[in-house]
């Protein structure tokens, strides 16, 4: 009727100012760029939602469950996160909801926040987690069978620390209220041990053979149907590498998102005023990251 109709356009009236305002909206703008930007965010923002169960994960090689089945339930646990696509891909993936993120903290860091700690929850006593969250039997539906099982040795990129690194550097800039940048801080600080061992597990498990290189895993080395493996742990599936897969090899993004997630604990650790000798040693990794040239020598010189 007339009331919800009133209300519905003072809504979009509100929405429509609060989105000229965040991304400072001028009139070199035309009407179409605006429109499809509105329809990006509301698309994106409508495709948060909540989920509920357990991830199955791969069973090590050479064990095998009494009962048959070929994985071992991961805890029950919830999940608040956006999603790639509502009627594709109805479930949260580790590697896509940093970019998602990039955009939802400027709309609303508290969701974000929200949305970055309930993944953080799903971190294992080894650092690692699941980057394929199929959740509840509506998103199970979704998946081939072939791409359920998740595999402990498996990471994805760490986009997470890019929405981090946004808001750690938001902090410095002032951008934030006192009352936003200290909901903030307190978010970071209760985050770090588990972002510290998220990176742990990176730095130690996706490392490769020489100092300085990481490769991704998960590449299948005994396939005859691909010239060059794909690579889908990477976020990059059929991007060109190796067409043998081994621990020789040297993946430069890897290597680059350590060097931003690197950078990202370093700045967190600093102006935190965390552990001392954790942010000295990301001093150091990053340094070391930093220089590219040594990619270029001779590892064995």
């Amino acid at each position: 009727g007339p009331m919800l109709s009133t209300r519905l356009k003072s809504k979009q009236k509100d929405f429509e100012e609060r989105y000229d305002q965040i991304f400072n909206i001028n009139n070199k703008i035309v009407s179409k760029e605006l429109s499809v930007g509105r329809a990006a965010l509301s698309s994106l923002l409508g495709g948060i939602g909540y989920f509920y169960g357990q991830s199955k994960i791969a069973l090590p090689k050479g064990f095998s469950q009494k009962n048959g089945d070929k994985y071992i339930p991961y805890w029950p646990a919830a999940l608040y996160t956006a999603v790639p696509s509502r009627s594709f891909f109805p479930r949260g993936f580790l590697w896509d909801e940093g970019f998602h993120q990039l955009v939802i903290w400027r709309w609303d860091a508290h969701i974000s926040m929200d949305i970055i700690g309930h993944w953080l929850d799903l971190i294992n006593a080894d650092g690692w987690i699941p980057r394929e969250q199929i959740l509840g039997a509506e998103a199970l539906s979704k998946v081939p069978e072939e791409f359920v099982l998740q595999y402990p040795s498996n990471g994805n990129p760490p986009t997470l620390f890019l929405a981090l690194r946004d808001l750690a550097s938001g902090i410095h800039a002032h951008q934030f209220s006192d009352e936003e940048a200290e909901k903030i801080s307190t978010f970071l600080k209760r985050a770090y041990v588990r972002l510290n061992s998220w990176f742990q597990w990176f730095n130690s498990t996706q490392s490769g053979k020489y100092e300085g290189t990481f490769f991704w895993h998960g590449r299948d080395n005994m396939t005859t149907r691909e010239l060059n493996p794909k690579t889908l742990t990477s976020g990059l599936d059929d991007y060109p590498r190796a067409s043998h897969p081994n621990d020789e090899e040297r993946h430069v993004d890897l290597r680059c998102w350590m060097l931003l997630a690197t950078n990202c604990m370093r700045s967190i650790a600093g102006f935190l005023k965390m552990d001392s000798s954790l942010e000295k040693d990301y001093y150091k990794l990053s340094d070391q990251l930093s220089d590219f040239e040594t990619l270029n020598k001779d590892a064995l010189g």
